[in-house]
């Protein structure tokens, strides 16, 4: 197998047009280039160069080879570039698994703030339910998910970005709207938007209803917060979900409120434990930090840093 330094050195000499030019060239002696030049010609059994009027001239021979050289070199250059790119997190392509909630606020702003910094980072966005997204990742059918689930619910690598507390969603000109938190009692005439009680959220909320010895009637059960929100809009009722949808900046005709006593989700990072995370998805998470960080600075009563 040809030796790839050998046909370094020859493509130098024929560039230069001299061994001592090629030695400059290469930071090496002009023995040690005339002594790798023999050892090429003697491997391919061609004479490379020759000499007329004390001239070095490549051969024939060897010029059909120099497209086929340039092209190699070439390739070893674009391999090298993949190579560095990939080291500093500069190209490649991130597959992220998340819920659809945390797609169109958390992800899309940390996408956003990536993409501007690493234009040539390609992303693959799946929005999913929580149990998909999670059966995405432990499958290594993408790179990382971005979730909402309670504290010690995920066996896989977890880093967690924020702690989110369950809010009530309402319209700016609902009579609730003025108070700082809204408790059970206080909902106890409204019509209710939430999760179902088979969701830990769900389950969660009915126990602080109960404690507070009013009665939980979900009026309309939900399995997308877009969905509480949207219903929210219209005047159906009020939602006790969670406040990401608020932060893609589309509901600015409502407001949230704290839910007393307060009943929080992890919003977290998950890698799969069985494959090696790239470099780039690592990078990412930066990204999603940065985002959160500036939510809880717009938002700082509904998120909590970790």
């Amino acid at each position: 197998m040809l030796n790839v330094r050998y046909l370094a050195v020859f493509r130098a000499v024929a560039k230069a047009g001299s061994v001592s030019a090629a030695a400059r060239m290469l930071n090496v002696s002009q023995p040690a280039v005339t002594k790798t030049v023999r050892l090429l010609e003697e491997r391919l059994g061609l004479a490379l160069f020759s000499r007329v009027n004390g001239r070095l001239i490549i051969t024939p021979e060897a010029e059909r080879l120099m497209p086929e050289i340039e092209r190699l070199f070439g390739t070893l250059t674009v391999i090298k570039n993949l190579a560095d790119e990939a080291r500093e997190g500069l190209s490649g392509t991130i597959s992220i698994a998340s819920v659809t909630t945390l797609s169109m606020s958390l992800v899309a702003k940390a996408i956003e703030n990536f993409h501007r910094a690493h234009p040539g980072v390609r992303f693959d966005i799946k929005s999913l339910p929580t149990r998909l997204a999670v059966q995405h990742v432990a499958t290594n059918y993408v790179d990382l998910g971005v979730l909402d689930a309670p504290a010690g619910a995920l066996d896989m690598e977890t880093i967690e970005l924020c702690r989110s507390r369950v809010c009530c969603v309402l319209r700016r000109d609902h009579p609730l709207a003025r108070r700082r938190y809204i408790e059970p009692r206080q909902l106890a005439d409204e019509s209710i938007i939430s999760f179902s009680d088979e969701t830990t959220t769900g389950m969660l909320l009915r126990e602080a209803f109960h404690s507070a010895n009013v009665a939980h009637n979900v009026h309309f059960t939900v399995n997308h917060t877009m969905t509480a929100y949207t219903l929210v809009r219209r005047g159906v009722g009020v939602a006790l979900v969670d406040s990401f949808p608020l932060f893609s900046g589309d509901f600015t005709d409502l407001v949230v409120r704290p839910f007393s006593p307060a009943i929080e989700t992890r919003v977290c990072v998950v890698f799969s434990s069985t494959r090696a995370v790239p470099i780039v998805a690592r990078n990412f998470v930066h990204a999603l930090k940065q985002a959160v960080t500036e939510m809880v600075d717009t938002h700082g009563n509904m998120l909590v840093l970790p």
